[in-house]
């Protein structure tokens, strides 16, 4: 079974390419991630620690031209890398490295101290969502649900899943229900997901759409 807290080693490991990749990281990605795709701050993207796979450590080979995915924990360690293609083209999207578990994005916000928060559907609209003022941690993907993951969820008042307006949105609503999580507030996202609304609505109608 994968460890779920990483080797010493390994942590060491993450951490350092993470920062390397955050130093690479060069006009086209930050023009990717400030740009109507993405639509991310210059500051959301530094306390992020997004960055650009341009020479890959040791392993990574198969991400190099990737947008480098920090998860961080609340003490701001890397812990692990998701990786996502800059732009569109040929091969996959996103990118786990071999061996990697599925977990939550943005932890730090399960402890800053508000009765509520967001639950998105990926990691740049978890960063949408946290540039737009809300507490959110994301899932990388609708069908990454964990149940043991409802632990970190039954302290708040209310979990708004700002799922995307499809029917694996929905189907991610379900399967938090279903893991007895009673908390749940489903915010769908009309016409696509966190980002979109965001462009099309701005800071003010996303929050309004939580009633914030």
């Amino acid at each position: 079974m994968k460890a779920i807290v990483p080797s010493q080693s390994s942590r060491k490991f993450t951490e350092e390419s993470s920062l390397k990749y955050a130093s690479q990281l060069d006009d086209e990605a930050l023009a990717y991630l400030t740009g109507p795709e993405r639509l991310l701050t210059e500051e959301t993207i530094t306390s992020h620690r997004f960055g650009v796979v341009r020479s890959p450590e040791p392993g990574h080979e198969m991400v190099r031209g990737y947008i480098s995915i920090p998860y961080l924990t609340p003490g701001g360690e890397c812990i692990s890398i998701r990786f996502r293609k800059l732009g569109e083209g040929s091969g996959p999207k996103y990118l786990s490295l071999a061996g990697d578990i599925p977990r939550p994005y943005g932890t730090d916000a399960l402890e800053w101290g508000t009765r509520n928060i967001c639950i998105t559907e990926g990691e740049f609209d978890r960063a949408i969502a946290v540039q737009c003022g809300l507490p959110a941690t994301g899932l990388p993907g609708a069908n990454t649900w964990d149940p043991i993951w409802r632990r970190l969820l039954v302290q708040f008042d209310a979990v708004f899943i700002l799922h995307d307006d499809d029917e694996p949105g929905r189907e991610l609503v379900a399967k938090v229900a279903n893991s007895g999580l009673d908390n749940i507030r489903p915010i769908p996202m009309t016409g696509g997901d966190v980002t979109s609304f965001f462009r099309d609505h701005g800071r003010d109608g996303l929050r309004a759409k939580l009633g914030a």
